[in-house]
């Protein structure tokens, strides 16, 4: 045996058996599972399911879900589609919607495939020619509109059919008990829904059953109104037996002989708390509680030996105002919420209508009448919409919600205070950016607290469309209209017909279809995303998807995909493939030469795509160049006027930052900084301080395995001295030639010796003769003559001078 969670016709959600399932792999994996029973999910008709674990505010885009089938039915689908998790039918376990349509049809549909399991007509509906007000209910027919309801314990659905040229008039109503396994009758079935009180008759043509069925507490609970043009119809009431469909009770909201006090709520069934009390609204009609006229009211009721009975009620002070401009409270039911912790009033429901107030009312005491006002309840929020209210609000997570037709969908916060009040915030603390027109109803799916998601479906440009909002922010996040080519399209639909949301699936019944809305097969990244490589170059774990069926867990094979980087240069080894047995493809990816984040898709025709990220990066230096600061000249020791600046790219061209690059001379000379780092645009500058030796210098740049190479000129400083470097201290003859070359230098601070000056020798008029005695210096900075010695023996001094320089004497000996 296996379990799954029921919301059960009580609204409470509990543990339920189902038989083995035959075919597991076509039932969803092991998530809790619901089965939609009643209008509006559970009898609080809060339109809330807590229990949706697959569609989240992440997946629900339209890349990600979107239409997956469609069924055909025989007429407008106006009641809410009904749900059954894990159903032994036709053979099989199956996931079954059930839904009915105005030609009195009623359909089995298989939730996952559409397949039809079974279909059961009813009889002929009431054409709109007898029916009347079609202008105003815009149906060509009335067959089955209300939402039925299921008793599971007993596999039961249970629905009402309006029927023409049977019984004693045009028209007649009967209660239905079907076997959801086959669609065949049940309790000797099909029953009459009639009734008189007093000298009232219950007159089926003049009626429509709108809102949904109630079943509780073994009772099964139906509600009448006017056909949409009032004549002479009132609110009626009725009870039957759930297990034998004998009528229980029967009672009229409107006693005295006129028409009005409809029962109605938009489709919306009347609410019941665990004790099988009964919550409704009224429409516009008389009010006079002595004479149990109850018009535009909101009712407590309960169901005994002796019928029904007024338990509680709220009327609006203004209700004269309301029945005579056609403001029915009754436009909407009421929803009951949640038990509030701490609250003076635990026990609240709340109610709006056509006249656009929200009224938070105690259930436990409802207040009654006060023609003075309505300080009597425990909030009053005048004019809080822009316009009619129809269906019923709607409850999540400690909000309220409320959509007004042509009005902006809004979300109110309720809280208690430390003094044990409980309101609603007076103004919406979130509501959608524009103003909606809504079609059908809306409903909440959630994961308990999270993942609140409001569904609608609204007409958009006279289109309608299925849409999905954030139920916190009440942002947009899926409408049908988004994809391409009508992938969505949702066809004509009713108004006031509601949405299903179960199991990560939406159920929406049109005029010719029941139409599913899911997640799509998902592709999802496996292996190899979020990698980071140096741009050109493969990352080192391939790129891996897995197919999946979203509802099943179960891998996909033989999915065709196709890697893209969207134009990005990068290169797949294997850009199209097949999933393998276990839904598997794979490519290796080389990453695009140029650094960069890509964002790389992996598609295929009706899949959810899977993203995968990676990250380029510049690789290594390989080259080194210089940019500026090349060929400079400078004088010894300072530094030249321009910095050095270096790039440093990588293999492919990418200029690389953060890369320390090195300066090297050889010759003592300083770099500053060193290293030096380069920057966002890959280069790399210091400032060099030239060594002291003058000379051509080549600098070398290197990032320790590639390196540049950058020329500079180091160029003496001032003269600062005169050096004897060759011939002092000689002796000679007479009238004879000095035997070695009298050679001087002069050199700046450093020794370095300067080119190009113009010395002066002189022998102080000793007599002898120099080869020159104005010599240049040569690039060493040396000045060379030679020098005869004079005719008579002497000791001779001869000085070496430039400019100021202490000059430098050579002593030489002349001999006889």
């Amino acid at each position: 045996m296996i379990y799954h969670r029921l919301v059960t016709a009580l609204g409470a959600v509990v543990l339920g058996a189902l038989v083995t399932l035959s075919s597991p792999a076509l039932l969803p994996r092991a998530l809790a599972q619901v089965s939609v029973l009643t209008n509006k999910y559970d009898n609080t008709r809060d339109g809330l399911n807590s229990s949706e674990s697959l569609l989240t505010l992440a997946n629900v885009t339209s890349s990600q879900f979107g239409k997956l089938n469609t069924s055909n039915v025989d007429g407008y689908i106006q009641a809410q589609p009904l749900y059954m998790y894990g159903l032994s039918i036709n053979g099989g376990t199956h996931n079954v919607v059930f839904v009915a349509t105005l030609n009195n049809s009623v359909y089995a549909i298989d939730a996952d495939t559409g397949a039809q399991l079974w279909q059961a007509n009813l009889g002929t509906p009431v054409p709109s020619g007898t029916e009347g007000c079609s202008g105003v209910t815009g149906f060509n027919q009335i067959g089955i509109l209300s939402t039925p309801v299921i008793d599971s314990t007993t596999n039961t659905i249970y629905l009402t059919t309006k029927t023409y040229g049977t019984g004693s008039g045009p028209a007649a109503y009967s209660l239905h008990a079907l076997d959801v396994t086959s669609g065949l009758e049940k309790f000797g079935g099909p029953v009459p829904i009639a009734a008189t009180i007093g000298t009232l008759t219950f007159t089926p043509l003049n009626y429509i059953q709108r809102p949904g069925l109630l079943l509780s507490n073994g009772n099964l609970y139906l509600g009448f109104g006017s056909n949409g043009c009032d004549l002479s119809a009132r609110g009626w009431m009725f009870a039957f037996s759930a297990s034998n469909l004998s009528q229980m009770a029967v009672t009229t909201m409107q006693p005295d002989n006129s028409y009005g006090s409809s029962i109605w709520q938009s489709g919306v069934g009347p609410a019941a708390d665990s004790s099988g009390n009964l919550f409704l609204s009224t429409a516009n009609g008389l009010f006079n509680f002595t004479a149990n006229d109850l018009g535009d009211s909101v009712l407590k009721m309960s169901v005994g030996p002796k019928g029904f009975a007024i338990e509680d009620s709220f009327t609006p002070f203004d209700q004269a105002n309301m029945a005579s401009n056609d403001l029915d409270l009754g436009s909407a039911g009421p929803i009951l919420l949640p038990s509030q912790t701490g609250s003076l009033t635990p026990n609240l429901l709340v109610a709006s209508g056509k006249d656009a107030d929200i009224y938070l009312i105690n259930r436990d005491r409802m207040g009654g009448y006060n023609p003075s006002g309505n300080t009597q309840i425990v909030q009053y929020l005048p004019a809080a919409l822009l316009g009619e209210l129809f269906g019923s609000p709607l409850y999540w997570n400690n909000f309220v919600y409320l959509l007004a037709h042509q009005d902006y969908l809004r979300a109110y916060s309720l809280s208690t205070d430390g003094t044990g009040v409980t309101s609603l915030s007076t103004n919406p603390v979130a509501k959608t950016v524009g103003k909606l027109t809504n079609f059908g109803l809306p409903v909440i799916s959630a994961n308990g607290t999270s993942n609140g998601i409001v569904w609608l479906v609204r007409n958009v440009s006279g289109v309608p469309k299925l849409s999905a909002y954030d139920a916190v922010t009440l942002f947009l996040l899926y409408d049908s209209g988004q994809a391409a080519g009508g992938r969505d399209t949702l066809g004509t639909i009713g108004h006031f017909a509601t949405p299903t949301v179960v199991n990560g699936k939406v159920f929406a019944g049109t005029q010719t279809q029941l139409v599913t809305y899911g997640l799509f097969p998902a592709i999802v990244p496996t292996t190899g995303n979020g990698q980071t490589g140096n741009a050109g170059t493969t990352l080192p774990v391939a790129l891996t998807i897995t197919a999946n069926n979203p509802y099943t867990g179960l891998p996909i094979s033989g999915v065709p995909v196709t890697f893209s980087d969207g134009g990005k240069g990068g290169l797949f080894s294997n850009p199209n493939g097949n999933t393998d047995s276990n839904g598997q493809a794979s490519t290796t990816y080389t990453l695009p030469k140029t650094p960069q984040t890509v964002t790389i898709t992996v598609t295929s025709s009706g899949y959810a795509p899977a993203t995968f990220t990676e990250t380029g990066v510049v690789g290594p230096v390989a080259s080194l160049s210089t940019v500026s600061g090349g060929k400079q000249s400078g004088t010894v020791g300072t530094t030249l006027p321009l910095p050095i600046v270096v790039k440093a790219k990588d293999a492919f061209g990418n200029v690389v930052p953060n890369a320390p690059i090195s300066f090297t001379d050889g010759l003592g000379g300083t770099f500053s900084p060193n290293p030096a780092n380069t920057g966002s645009n890959g280069q790399a500058s210091v400032t060099y301080t030239l060594p002291t030796v003058a000379k051509t210098i080549t600098v070398t740049a290197s990032d320790g395995s590639v390196t540049d190479k950058i020329t500079e000129s180091a160029l003496p400083g001032p003269a600062t001295s005169i050096n004897i470097v060759q011939g002092n201290n000689q002796t000679a003859h007479v009238h004879n030639l000095l035997p070695k070359s009298l050679i001087v230098a002069v050199v700046d601070q450093y020794q370095n010796g300067i080119a190009g000056l113009t010395l002066t020798f002189s022998d102080n008029n000793a007599g002898g003769t120099f080869s020159t005695t104005m010599p240049v210096t040569n690039s060493a900075g040396k000045a060379t003559v030679t020098y005869t010695t004079p005719s008579t023996a002497q000791t001779v001094t001869i000085t070496a001078s430039y400019s100021t320089l202490t000059p430098a004497a050579f002593t030489e000996t002349v001999i006889p």
